[in-house]
């Protein structure tokens, strides 16, 4: 890999952005709706939509960034508000998101649901929406408190990474493991494709590791900052992807 030769180289609550979020699940109110044939919400559907709500945690920027578990909250709402909704079969456990203004006032509400809750509720698909077993689906989550639509957006763009890279944090974070966060943002990673070519280029001739480094130090990196981003490039392959595309420009 790319990033196993770079490393074999060199060896040498300040900000508050938006009230606490309660997604609280909402039934339909047309949960017998059918689709050619009687479809109504399932007893498994019917208890979630029961259960204790979903509690987004405050999010707030201090000085170090985002908590775990708020970075993972941004990216998911990040991936979900993204993602178009589907009728694929195979997409029915996918998240989606989508944040809509309240009937008769201007408040911002966030709603999520799952692919397979949209199609057992029938929205917004109408009733030529897909007919599949119900069983477990049925509940969109929805907001309890008004969403800042702006500073939501601000705080997910804050983050480094393109969606590739979401996707990959997510399912290591998805696995209960705490995938590295100290990521390179557009800047460090044209710098440090500059300095592997560089590395490279004088490794084929021959000079010396204190050639290397200065090569480094050249491109605004630091030799601890380079191996790091190195070391990020094997645990990420969209990081090492869009290092090989700046490569190859």
């Amino acid at each position: 890999m790319l990033a196993m030769m770079t490393r074999l180289i060199l060896t040498a609550s300040l900000l508050l952005l938006c009230a606490p979020l309660k997604l609280l699940a909402q039934e339909s109110q047309a949960d017998t709706t059918s689709t050619g044939s009687d479809m109504p919400l399932s007893e498994e559907a019917r208890a979630r939509a029961s259960e204790e709500p979903l509690v987004l945690d405050t999010l707030e920027v201090t000085a170090a960034g985002f908590a775990f578990q708020q970075e993972v909250t941004l990216r998911l709402l990040r991936t979900a508000l993204e993602r178009p909704k589907s009728r694929r079969q195979e997409s029915r456990d996918d998240w989606v998101c989508w944040i809509e203004e309240s009937t008769g006032s201007s408040f911002n509400y966030l709603n999520c649901a799952r692919n397979g809750d949209l199609w057992a509720l029938e929205r917004p698909f109408g009733l030529e929406g897909p007919t599949i077993p119900v069983a477990g689906y049925g509940t969109i989550l929805r907001s309890s408190r008004p969403v800042n639509r702006w500073k939501l957006q601000q705080a997910m763009a804050s983050l480094n990474g393109s969606p590739e890279f979401d996707t990959e944090f997510l399912a290591l974070a998805l696995q209960g493991q705490k995938p590295p966060r100290d990521i390179p943002d557009d800047s460090e990673l044209d710098q440090f494709a500059g300095a592997y070519a560089a590395v490279a280029a004088l490794l084929a001739r021959g000079s010396d590791e204190s050639s290397q480094i200065q090569s480094i130090e050249a491109q605004g990196l630091t030799l601890e900052r380079y191996n790091r981003i190195a070391e990020l490039t094997e645990i990420y392959q969209s990081l090492e992807n869009e290092v090989a595309a700046r490569l190859e420009r």
